[in-house]
């Protein structure tokens, strides 16, 4: 695995009287990631017994990141129409572009320190 991984890690709740635009979303992204995105290695949603969600997204690079976002964007408006974000973070080596596009309204990014791989 590369030292360009780029990790999204996203903790969110659906407004009140949003959750078909959450659906709309999921239905817009979901299918065009698998089958048409094999750079984005994982794309996971959990949801917690308090009805917030943790989403894990899992991509090569930065580069797949921005192709992801221009790809599915229709579906990322109904997300961020959907959604009121509790916490953002980012964990790879990332460009000051990508910090001021995607962590400028808040969000934590986390660069590599140091790791164990099989």
């Amino acid at each position: 695995m590369s030292d360009d991984v780029v990790y999204a890690l996203f903790h969110y709740r659906v407004k009140p009287g949003m959750e078909g635009r959450f659906q709309d979303y999921q239905r817009k992204v979901l299918p065009v990631t698998e089958t048409q995105e094999p750079y984005v290695l994982g794309y996971e949603i959990f949801q917690a017994p308090d009805g917030t969600y943790y989403q894990h997204e899992h991509y090569e690079n930065e580069e797949a990141v921005w192709k992801h976002m221009e790809l599915t964007a229709d579906g990322q408006k109904d997300w961020a129409e959907a959604t009121e974000m509790i916490q953002l973070t980012m964990v790879g080596n990332l460009t000051q572009r990508f910090r001021d596009t995607f962590l400028g309204g808040g969000g934590t990014d986390f660069r590599p320190f140091r790791k164990v791989s099989r």
